[in-house]
Protein backbone atom coordinates (compact mmCIF):
# COMPACT_ATOMS: atom_id res chain seq x y z
CA UNK A 1 0.00 0.00 0.00
CA UNK A 2 1.30 3.72 -0.23
CA UNK A 3 2.46 5.54 2.05
CA UNK A 4 1.76 8.49 0.55
CA UNK A 5 -2.49 7.50 0.71
CA UNK A 6 -2.37 6.15 4.17
CA UNK A 7 -0.84 9.84 5.21
CA UNK A 8 -3.56 11.57 3.12
CA UNK A 9 -5.91 9.32 4.95
CA UNK A 10 -4.71 9.73 8.52
CA UNK A 11 -4.92 13.60 7.75
CA UNK A 12 -8.29 13.76 7.30
CA UNK A 13 -10.46 14.34 10.85
CA UNK A 14 -13.50 11.65 9.46
CA UNK A 15 -10.43 9.19 9.39
CA UNK A 16 -10.98 9.20 13.30
CA UNK A 17 -13.93 7.75 15.04
CA UNK A 18 -14.58 10.72 17.20
CA UNK A 19 -13.99 13.40 14.80
CA UNK A 20 -11.62 15.75 15.72
CA UNK A 21 -11.53 19.33 14.36
CA UNK A 22 -7.94 18.92 13.11
CA UNK A 23 -5.11 16.63 12.61
CA UNK A 24 -1.56 17.72 12.72
CA UNK A 25 1.20 15.75 11.07
CA UNK A 26 4.91 15.30 12.50
CA UNK A 27 7.32 13.37 11.31
CA UNK A 28 10.79 11.91 12.83
CA UNK A 29 13.31 9.60 11.37
CA UNK A 30 11.88 6.36 11.96
CA UNK A 31 8.26 7.90 13.06
CA UNK A 32 4.83 9.83 11.48
CA UNK A 33 2.74 11.28 14.34
CA UNK A 34 -0.64 12.28 13.69
CA UNK A 35 -2.18 14.52 16.47
CA UNK A 36 -5.89 14.32 16.44
CA UNK A 37 -7.21 15.54 19.35
CA UNK A 38 -7.29 13.98 22.76
CA UNK A 39 -5.63 11.17 21.13
CA UNK A 40 -2.05 10.57 18.80
CA UNK A 41 -1.21 7.66 16.73
CA UNK A 42 2.16 6.82 15.64
CA UNK A 43 3.20 5.15 12.47
CA UNK A 44 6.05 3.15 12.19
CA UNK A 45 8.01 4.31 8.91
CA UNK A 46 9.26 1.04 6.69
CA UNK A 47 13.30 2.02 7.67
CA UNK A 48 16.02 -0.20 8.47
CA UNK A 49 19.32 1.13 9.91
CA UNK A 50 21.98 -0.45 11.29
CA UNK A 51 20.61 -0.17 14.69
CA UNK A 52 17.34 -0.34 13.99
CA UNK A 53 14.52 -2.46 11.42
CA UNK A 54 10.80 -1.59 10.79
CA UNK A 55 11.08 -2.95 7.08
CA UNK A 56 8.25 -5.45 7.31
CA UNK A 57 4.76 -5.16 8.22
CA UNK A 58 4.97 -8.28 10.55
CA UNK A 59 8.35 -6.16 12.68
CA UNK A 60 6.28 -2.70 12.50
CA UNK A 61 3.67 -4.23 14.29
CA UNK A 62 5.71 -6.74 16.57
CA UNK A 63 7.45 -2.99 17.70
CA UNK A 64 4.13 -1.27 18.03
CA UNK A 65 3.42 -4.10 20.85
CA UNK A 66 6.84 -3.42 22.22
CA UNK A 67 6.19 0.14 22.43
CA UNK A 68 2.85 -0.40 24.63
CA UNK A 69 4.21 -3.15 26.75
CA UNK A 70 7.27 -1.19 27.57
CA UNK A 71 6.02 2.40 28.33
CA UNK A 72 3.28 0.67 29.84
CA UNK A 73 6.12 0.61 32.94
CA UNK A 74 6.24 4.04 33.82
CA UNK A 75 2.95 5.63 32.13
CA UNK A 76 0.02 2.82 31.89
CA UNK A 77 -2.54 5.32 31.47
CA UNK A 78 -1.30 7.39 28.11
CA UNK A 79 -0.47 4.07 26.02
CA UNK A 80 -4.10 2.84 24.75
CA UNK A 81 -3.44 0.20 22.61
CA UNK A 82 -2.55 -0.99 18.62
CA UNK A 83 -4.99 -0.71 15.82
CA UNK A 84 -4.95 -2.08 12.67
CA UNK A 85 -5.07 0.49 9.76
CA UNK A 86 -7.76 -1.56 7.05
CA UNK A 87 -8.12 -1.08 3.08
CA UNK A 88 -11.84 -0.01 2.91
CA UNK A 89 -13.93 0.81 0.05
CA UNK A 90 -11.23 2.43 -1.93
CA UNK A 91 -9.46 4.11 0.99
CA UNK A 92 -8.69 3.17 4.46
CA UNK A 93 -10.38 2.71 7.79
CA UNK A 94 -9.38 2.36 11.55
CA UNK A 95 -10.24 -1.18 13.09
CA UNK A 96 -12.53 -0.26 15.90
CA UNK A 97 -10.63 -2.42 18.68
CA UNK A 98 -6.94 -2.94 19.43
CA UNK A 99 -5.59 -5.53 17.08
CA UNK A 100 -4.10 -8.36 19.67
CA UNK A 101 -2.88 -10.18 16.83
CA UNK A 102 -1.46 -10.08 13.48
CA UNK A 103 -4.10 -9.53 10.96
CA UNK A 104 -3.22 -10.29 7.19
CA UNK A 105 -5.66 -7.68 6.26
CA UNK A 106 -4.20 -4.77 7.33
CA UNK A 107 -2.07 -1.87 5.56
CA UNK A 108 -0.01 -0.59 8.41
CA UNK A 109 -0.64 -0.57 12.65
CA UNK A 110 -0.41 2.50 14.67
CA UNK A 111 0.30 3.20 18.23
CA UNK A 112 -2.65 4.80 19.79
CA UNK A 113 -1.55 7.28 23.06
CA UNK A 114 -3.70 9.91 25.26
CA UNK A 115 -2.57 12.98 24.00
CA UNK A 116 -0.24 15.05 26.75
CA UNK A 117 -0.53 19.02 26.79
CA UNK A 118 2.40 20.12 24.87
CA UNK A 119 2.84 23.25 27.21
CA UNK A 120 3.45 20.74 30.20
CA UNK A 121 6.58 18.78 28.68
CA UNK A 122 9.71 19.41 30.64
CA UNK A 123 11.56 21.03 28.20
CA UNK A 124 8.16 23.80 27.53
CA UNK A 125 7.95 24.35 31.30
CA UNK A 126 12.02 24.82 31.38
CA UNK A 127 12.10 27.13 28.45
CA UNK A 128 9.19 29.14 30.05
CA UNK A 129 11.41 28.76 33.36
CA UNK A 130 8.44 27.21 35.82
CA UNK A 131 10.41 24.28 37.03
CA UNK A 132 11.22 24.13 40.63
CA UNK A 133 13.83 22.05 42.76
CA UNK A 134 11.19 20.24 43.97
CA UNK A 135 9.87 18.89 40.82
CA UNK A 136 13.09 17.59 39.65
CA UNK A 137 12.76 15.94 42.63
CA UNK A 138 9.81 14.82 42.31
CA UNK A 139 10.93 13.53 39.29
CA UNK A 140 14.33 11.87 40.41
CA UNK A 141 11.88 9.97 42.91
CA UNK A 142 9.64 8.72 39.70
CA UNK A 143 12.98 7.91 38.08
CA UNK A 144 14.40 5.64 41.21
CA UNK A 145 11.67 4.01 41.49
CA UNK A 146 11.19 2.57 37.65
CA UNK A 147 14.98 2.18 37.48
CA UNK A 148 15.00 0.02 41.47
CA UNK A 149 12.35 -2.44 39.83
CA UNK A 150 13.31 -2.61 36.43
CA UNK A 151 14.66 -5.98 34.94
CA UNK A 152 17.95 -6.77 35.47
CA UNK A 153 18.12 -10.38 34.49
CA UNK A 154 20.28 -9.49 31.45
CA UNK A 155 22.78 -6.90 33.38
CA UNK A 156 26.08 -9.14 32.73
CA UNK A 157 25.04 -9.74 28.65
CA UNK A 158 24.47 -6.09 28.49
CA UNK A 159 26.37 -4.30 31.19
CA UNK A 160 29.96 -5.99 30.97
CA UNK A 161 32.62 -3.69 30.21
CA UNK A 162 33.38 -5.49 26.85
CA UNK A 163 29.89 -5.57 25.51
CA UNK A 164 29.94 -1.67 26.80
CA UNK A 165 33.23 -1.12 24.41
CA UNK A 166 31.22 -2.63 21.78
CA UNK A 167 28.40 -0.45 21.53
CA UNK A 168 30.24 2.46 21.87
CA UNK A 169 32.40 1.25 19.31
CA UNK A 170 29.41 0.64 16.90
CA UNK A 171 27.78 3.98 17.85
CA UNK A 172 31.03 5.52 16.54
CA UNK A 173 31.15 3.89 13.35
CA UNK A 174 27.68 4.73 12.95
CA UNK A 175 28.46 8.16 13.26
CA UNK A 176 31.87 8.30 10.99
CA UNK A 177 29.58 8.98 7.54
CA UNK A 178 29.17 12.44 9.38
CA UNK A 179 32.65 13.94 9.63
CA UNK A 180 33.20 16.45 7.94
CA UNK A 181 29.32 17.71 8.13
CA UNK A 182 27.90 17.98 11.53
CA UNK A 183 31.02 16.70 13.38
CA UNK A 184 34.77 17.45 12.77
CA UNK A 185 37.46 15.13 12.41
CA UNK A 186 39.67 16.19 15.48
CA UNK A 187 36.45 16.19 17.66
CA UNK A 188 35.55 12.58 16.42
CA UNK A 189 39.18 11.57 17.09
CA UNK A 190 39.28 13.26 20.55
CA UNK A 191 36.00 11.49 21.74
CA UNK A 192 37.47 8.09 19.85
CA UNK A 193 40.43 7.84 22.15
CA UNK A 194 38.61 9.01 25.65
CA UNK A 195 35.87 6.35 24.78
CA UNK A 196 39.18 3.60 24.37
CA UNK A 197 40.80 5.21 28.00
CA UNK A 198 37.70 5.97 30.19
CA UNK A 199 36.86 2.02 29.28
CA UNK A 200 40.34 0.61 30.34
CA UNK A 201 40.55 2.36 33.23
CA UNK A 202 37.12 1.99 34.59
CA UNK A 203 36.92 -2.20 33.27
CA UNK A 204 36.74 -3.55 36.91
CA UNK A 205 34.33 -0.98 38.08
CA UNK A 206 31.89 -1.75 35.00
CA UNK A 207 32.28 -5.63 35.18
CA UNK A 208 31.61 -4.95 38.86
CA UNK A 209 28.10 -2.58 38.46
CA UNK A 210 27.27 -5.44 35.95
CA UNK A 211 27.76 -8.11 38.52
CA UNK A 212 25.70 -6.30 41.25
CA UNK A 213 23.04 -6.03 38.79
CA UNK A 214 22.78 -1.99 38.14
CA UNK A 215 22.29 -2.18 33.76
CA UNK A 216 19.04 -2.37 33.75
CA UNK A 217 15.98 -2.58 31.32
CA UNK A 218 15.57 0.76 31.11
CA UNK A 219 14.37 3.72 28.82
CA UNK A 220 16.71 4.76 26.97
CA UNK A 221 15.58 8.07 25.41
CA UNK A 222 15.38 9.75 28.35
CA UNK A 223 14.62 13.02 27.31
CA UNK A 224 12.76 16.82 28.08
CA UNK A 225 10.63 16.47 25.85
CA UNK A 226 9.27 12.99 27.08
CA UNK A 227 8.84 14.21 30.44
CA UNK A 228 5.06 15.58 31.08
CA UNK A 229 4.53 17.44 34.29
CA UNK A 230 1.14 17.94 35.19
CA UNK A 231 -0.56 16.34 38.42
CA UNK A 232 0.80 13.27 37.24
CA UNK A 233 4.06 12.55 35.69
CA UNK A 234 4.12 11.13 32.68
CA UNK A 235 7.48 9.75 30.80
CA UNK A 236 6.87 8.13 27.43
CA UNK A 237 8.69 7.22 23.98
CA UNK A 238 11.37 4.66 25.63
CA UNK A 239 13.43 2.78 23.55
CA UNK A 240 11.15 -0.04 22.17
CA UNK A 241 13.00 -1.21 18.58
CA UNK A 242 16.43 -2.20 20.65
CA UNK A 243 17.14 -3.57 23.37
CA UNK A 244 20.57 -3.08 23.76
CA UNK A 245 20.18 1.13 23.46
CA UNK A 246 17.60 0.78 26.21
CA UNK A 247 19.53 -2.19 28.70
CA UNK A 248 21.92 0.19 30.10
CA UNK A 249 23.73 1.24 33.25
CA UNK A 250 21.30 2.83 35.47
CA UNK A 251 24.14 6.13 35.09
CA UNK A 252 23.42 5.79 31.31
CA UNK A 253 19.30 6.47 31.44
CA UNK A 254 20.28 9.61 33.92
CA UNK A 255 23.52 10.76 32.29
CA UNK A 256 20.66 11.46 29.41
CA UNK A 257 18.66 13.46 31.26
CA UNK A 258 21.58 15.41 32.40
CA UNK A 259 22.50 16.12 29.11
CA UNK A 260 19.47 17.12 27.76
CA UNK A 261 18.96 19.58 31.09
CA UNK A 262 22.43 20.79 29.91
CA UNK A 263 21.72 21.57 26.45
CA UNK A 264 18.08 23.36 28.04
CA UNK A 265 21.09 25.70 29.60
CA UNK A 266 19.34 24.26 33.01
CA UNK A 267 22.83 22.23 34.80
CA UNK A 268 21.25 23.58 38.31
CA UNK A 269 18.12 21.63 37.67
CA UNK A 270 20.28 18.75 36.87
CA UNK A 271 21.46 18.92 39.99
CA UNK A 272 18.61 19.28 41.70
CA UNK A 273 17.82 15.63 39.99
CA UNK A 274 21.52 14.00 40.61
CA UNK A 275 21.29 15.27 44.22
CA UNK A 276 18.02 13.77 44.77
CA UNK A 277 18.38 10.29 42.60
CA UNK A 278 21.34 9.64 44.39
CA UNK A 279 19.40 10.17 48.17
CA UNK A 280 17.24 7.62 46.78
CA UNK A 281 19.30 5.21 44.82
CA UNK A 282 22.46 5.03 46.94
CA UNK A 283 24.24 4.86 44.67
CA UNK A 284 28.53 6.10 45.26
CA UNK A 285 30.06 5.20 42.18
CA UNK A 286 27.05 6.99 39.55
CA UNK A 287 28.75 9.84 39.14
CA UNK A 288 32.03 8.45 38.04
CA UNK A 289 30.37 7.04 34.67
CA UNK A 290 28.19 10.22 34.20
CA UNK A 291 30.78 12.26 31.44
CA UNK A 292 30.94 8.37 30.06
CA UNK A 293 27.36 8.31 29.38
CA UNK A 294 26.64 12.25 29.07
CA UNK A 295 28.80 12.10 25.99
CA UNK A 296 27.84 8.59 24.56
CA UNK A 297 24.28 10.22 25.25
CA UNK A 298 25.05 13.11 22.77
CA UNK A 299 26.64 11.10 20.49
CA UNK A 300 23.49 9.47 19.94
CA UNK A 301 21.17 12.23 19.58
CA UNK A 302 24.15 13.48 17.21
CA UNK A 303 23.63 10.63 15.11
CA UNK A 304 19.52 10.70 15.45
CA UNK A 305 19.34 14.56 13.79
CA UNK A 306 22.29 14.00 11.35
CA UNK A 307 19.81 11.04 9.92
CA UNK A 308 16.88 13.58 10.06
CA UNK A 309 19.05 16.27 8.35
CA UNK A 310 19.78 13.48 5.37
CA UNK A 311 15.92 12.85 5.18
CA UNK A 312 14.41 13.40 1.69
CA UNK A 313 10.87 13.17 3.29
CA UNK A 314 11.70 15.63 5.46
CA UNK A 315 11.14 18.88 4.74
CA UNK A 316 14.01 21.81 4.05
CA UNK A 317 13.74 23.71 6.73
CA UNK A 318 13.15 21.01 9.44
CA UNK A 319 16.71 18.98 7.41
CA UNK A 320 18.24 22.03 8.09
CA UNK A 321 17.00 22.60 11.67
CA UNK A 322 18.43 18.98 12.32
CA UNK A 323 21.55 19.65 10.99
CA UNK A 324 22.54 22.70 13.53
CA UNK A 325 20.92 20.07 16.06
CA UNK A 326 23.26 17.48 15.36
CA UNK A 327 26.20 19.73 15.20
CA UNK A 328 25.38 21.03 18.75
CA UNK A 329 25.02 17.44 19.85
CA UNK A 330 28.09 16.71 18.26
CA UNK A 331 30.24 19.59 20.37
CA UNK A 332 28.58 18.86 23.57
CA UNK A 333 29.58 15.00 22.93
CA UNK A 334 33.32 16.68 22.74
CA UNK A 335 33.08 18.93 25.59
CA UNK A 336 31.92 15.79 27.99
CA UNK A 337 34.80 13.83 26.27
CA UNK A 338 37.18 17.00 27.42
CA UNK A 339 35.34 17.12 31.02
CA UNK A 340 35.85 13.21 32.01
CA UNK A 341 39.41 12.63 30.75
CA UNK A 342 41.81 13.04 33.54
CA UNK A 343 42.75 16.50 34.22
CA UNK A 344 44.05 18.44 37.73
CA UNK A 345 41.46 21.15 38.79
CA UNK A 346 42.23 23.09 41.64
CA UNK A 347 39.76 25.32 42.60
CA UNK A 348 41.19 28.54 44.20
CA UNK A 349 41.23 31.65 45.96
CA UNK A 350 40.41 33.70 49.24
CA UNK A 351 38.16 32.39 52.31
CA UNK A 352 34.67 32.36 51.68
CA UNK A 353 34.29 32.80 48.01
CA UNK A 354 32.97 29.70 47.48
CA UNK A 355 35.38 27.13 46.28
CA UNK A 356 34.48 24.16 48.00
CA UNK A 357 31.06 24.66 47.00
CA UNK A 358 31.82 24.60 43.38
CA UNK A 359 34.19 21.86 43.89
CA UNK A 360 31.32 19.55 45.10
CA UNK A 361 29.42 20.97 42.08
CA UNK A 362 32.31 19.75 39.84
CA UNK A 363 33.03 16.80 41.32
CA UNK A 364 29.30 15.27 41.22
CA UNK A 365 29.07 16.19 37.39
CA UNK A 366 32.49 14.97 36.60
CA UNK A 367 33.38 11.80 39.36
CA UNK A 368 36.14 13.50 40.37
CA UNK A 369 37.43 13.12 44.00
CA UNK A 370 37.99 16.10 45.76
CA UNK A 371 40.77 16.90 47.82
CA UNK A 372 39.80 20.02 50.90
CA UNK A 373 42.49 21.50 51.99
CA UNK A 374 40.66 22.50 55.73
CA UNK A 375 40.16 18.67 55.54
CA UNK A 376 43.61 16.75 55.11
CA UNK A 377 44.81 19.52 57.49
CA UNK A 378 42.50 18.86 60.60
CA UNK A 379 42.55 14.84 59.61
CA UNK A 380 46.32 15.56 59.60
CA UNK A 381 46.33 16.72 63.04
CA UNK A 382 43.55 13.98 64.38
CA UNK A 383 40.86 16.48 64.68
CA UNK A 384 36.83 15.77 62.85
CA UNK A 385 36.43 18.43 60.28
CA UNK A 386 34.16 20.19 61.96
CA UNK A 387 36.35 20.44 65.12
CA UNK A 388 37.34 23.85 65.43
CA UNK A 389 40.94 24.03 66.05
CA UNK A 390 41.60 27.25 67.86
CA UNK A 391 44.34 29.76 67.40
CA UNK A 392 44.60 32.26 64.73
CA UNK A 393 47.07 33.44 61.83
CA UNK A 394 50.35 31.60 61.90
CA UNK A 395 49.38 29.36 64.89
CA UNK A 396 48.56 25.92 65.77
CA UNK A 397 47.58 23.72 62.63
CA UNK A 398 47.82 26.99 60.80
CA UNK A 399 51.47 27.53 61.16
CA UNK A 400 53.60 27.92 58.13
CA UNK A 401 55.25 24.36 58.65
CA UNK A 402 51.69 22.48 59.29
CA UNK A 403 50.86 24.60 56.26
CA UNK A 404 53.51 23.57 53.83
CA UNK A 405 52.93 20.24 54.80
CA UNK A 406 49.15 20.41 54.70
CA UNK A 407 49.64 21.75 50.94
CA UNK A 408 52.53 18.28 50.40
CA UNK A 409 49.84 15.84 51.29
CA UNK A 410 47.71 17.77 48.69
CA UNK A 411 49.99 17.24 45.86
CA UNK A 412 50.88 14.02 47.24
CA UNK A 413 46.78 12.37 47.06
CA UNK A 414 46.05 14.76 43.77
CA UNK A 415 49.26 12.72 42.04
CA UNK A 416 48.23 9.42 43.16
CA UNK A 417 44.90 9.74 41.45
CA UNK A 418 46.80 10.99 38.49
CA UNK A 419 48.80 7.77 38.22
CA UNK A 420 45.22 5.51 38.72
CA UNK A 421 44.78 7.79 35.43
CA UNK A 422 41.58 9.14 37.11
CA UNK A 423 40.72 13.23 37.54
CA UNK A 424 40.88 14.99 40.60
CA UNK A 425 40.19 18.41 42.61
CA UNK A 426 41.99 20.23 44.88
CA UNK A 427 40.02 22.66 47.04
CA UNK A 428 41.80 25.39 48.82
CA UNK A 429 43.67 28.72 48.53
CA UNK A 430 46.56 28.45 46.86
CA UNK A 431 47.74 32.05 47.64
CA UNK A 432 51.55 30.97 46.80
CA UNK A 433 53.37 31.11 43.16
CA UNK A 434 55.56 28.55 44.35
CA UNK A 435 52.73 26.14 45.29
CA UNK A 436 50.72 26.99 42.07
CA UNK A 437 54.07 26.18 40.20
CA UNK A 438 54.30 22.55 41.89
CA UNK A 439 51.16 21.75 41.16
CA UNK A 440 51.42 22.78 37.47
CA UNK A 441 54.68 20.84 37.66
CA UNK A 442 52.85 18.05 38.61
CA UNK A 443 50.46 17.94 36.12
CA UNK A 444 52.91 18.46 32.92
CA UNK A 445 54.87 15.16 34.56
CA UNK A 446 51.30 13.47 34.54
CA UNK A 447 50.68 14.43 31.11
CA UNK A 448 47.04 15.99 32.13
CA UNK A 449 45.61 19.42 31.51
CA UNK A 450 45.76 21.85 34.44
CA UNK A 451 43.06 24.69 35.49
CA UNK A 452 43.48 27.30 38.69
CA UNK A 453 40.00 28.37 38.81
CA UNK A 454 39.76 30.76 41.01
CA UNK A 455 36.80 32.10 42.93
CA UNK A 456 36.32 35.65 43.83
CA UNK A 457 34.27 37.99 45.58
CA UNK A 458 34.60 41.80 46.61
CA UNK A 459 35.46 42.32 50.70
CA UNK A 460 31.87 43.08 51.80
CA UNK A 461 30.11 40.01 50.30
CA UNK A 462 33.05 37.43 52.16
CA UNK A 463 32.80 39.12 55.55
CA UNK A 464 28.72 38.96 55.65
CA UNK A 465 29.10 35.09 54.10
CA UNK A 466 32.34 34.61 57.72
CA UNK A 467 30.25 35.48 59.70
CA UNK A 468 27.14 33.43 58.67
CA UNK A 469 29.50 30.33 58.60
CA UNK A 470 31.04 31.18 62.08
CA UNK A 471 27.68 30.45 63.31
CA UNK A 472 27.38 27.06 61.07
CA UNK A 473 27.54 24.09 63.97
CA UNK A 474 28.79 21.93 59.91
CA UNK A 475 31.37 24.18 58.91
CA UNK A 476 34.71 22.63 58.04
CA UNK A 477 36.67 25.97 57.51
CA UNK A 478 37.87 28.17 61.00
CA UNK A 479 38.48 31.22 58.15
CA UNK A 480 37.67 34.36 60.43
CA UNK A 481 37.48 37.96 58.86
CA UNK A 482 41.23 38.41 60.02
CA UNK A 483 42.18 35.39 58.25
CA UNK A 484 40.38 36.75 55.02
CA UNK A 485 42.68 40.10 55.05
CA UNK A 486 45.81 38.23 56.00
CA UNK A 487 45.59 35.74 53.01
CA UNK A 488 44.48 38.64 50.96
CA UNK A 489 47.33 40.50 51.63
CA UNK A 490 49.73 37.52 51.10
CA UNK A 491 47.79 36.37 47.78
CA UNK A 492 49.73 36.36 44.63
CA UNK A 493 48.41 37.44 41.38
CA UNK A 494 48.61 34.92 38.82
CA UNK A 495 50.87 35.90 36.26
CA UNK A 496 51.12 35.65 32.47
CA UNK A 497 52.50 32.56 32.16
CA UNK A 498 49.31 31.06 33.75
CA UNK A 499 47.55 32.82 31.44
CA UNK A 500 46.19 29.18 29.44
CA UNK A 501 45.08 27.35 32.92
CA UNK A 502 43.89 30.17 34.76
CA UNK A 503 40.22 31.15 35.25
CA UNK A 504 38.63 33.40 36.97
CA UNK A 505 35.04 33.13 38.13
CA UNK A 506 32.48 35.03 40.34
CA UNK A 507 31.70 33.74 43.47
CA UNK A 508 27.96 35.24 43.37
CA UNK A 509 27.11 32.82 40.68
CA UNK A 510 25.60 29.99 41.20
CA UNK A 511 27.98 26.87 41.87
CA UNK A 512 26.78 24.35 39.15
CA UNK A 513 27.26 27.06 36.44
CA UNK A 514 30.59 27.81 37.34
CA UNK A 515 31.07 24.19 37.52
CA UNK A 516 29.88 24.22 33.63
CA UNK A 517 32.02 26.91 32.81
CA UNK A 518 35.33 25.03 34.18
CA UNK A 519 33.95 22.24 32.20
CA UNK A 520 33.90 24.87 28.86
CA UNK A 521 37.27 25.70 29.86
CA UNK A 522 39.12 22.50 29.31
CA UNK A 523 37.43 21.75 26.21
CA UNK A 524 38.80 24.91 24.88
CA UNK A 525 42.42 25.16 26.43
CA UNK A 526 43.37 21.97 27.65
Amino acid sequence: MSAEKIIAAMTEPAFYPDRPRAVEFRQTHISRVFLAGDFVYKLKKPVRFAFLDYSTLHRRYHFCREEVRLNRRLTPRVYLGIYAILPHGGGFVLSADPAEQFDERAAEYVVKMRRLPDDRSLERLIGAGQVTAAEMRRIAGVLAAFHAGAARDRSMEYGRAEEIQRSVATNLEECRPFVGDTIGEPEFGWIDRFYRSFIERQRILLDRRAHQGMVRDGHGDLRCEHICLTADIDIIDCVEFNESLRYADIASDLGFLLMDLDRLQAPSLGHHLLSAYLEEIGDRDLSRLLNFYKCHRALVRGKVASLKARDQDVPTEQRERARKSARNYFAAAYRYARAGSPALIVVCGLPATGKSTVAQALAERSGFAVFNSDVVRKRMAGKAPTERAGGGWGEGIYSSGFTAATYQTLADEAVQMLRGGDGVIVDATYKDRAERERLRNLARAAAVPIVFAECTLDDEQARHRLAARALRPDAVSDATWDTYLQHKAAFAPFAEDFAGCHLRLDGTADAVANACAIERFIAVHA
